[in-house]
């Protein structure tokens, strides 16, 4: 009999794992962008103020 790997044996810890991986990352990733449109929104508000 051949022995499983660890992924086959573990398959939905994987799966559980990577699926928050992905989530976190583009949660991240939303906050990032969000940040940069909310300073480039404040830069144009600045030089419109000058």
């Amino acid at each position: 009999m051949k022995n499983s790997s660890w992924i086959r044996k573990n398959w939905l810890l994987v799966a559980g794992v990577s699926f928050i991986g992905v989530h976190l990352g583009t949660y991240f990733m939303q906050r990032v962008a969000k940040q940069s449109v909310r300073s480039q929104s404040a830069d144009k508000q600045r030089n419109v103020e000058e």
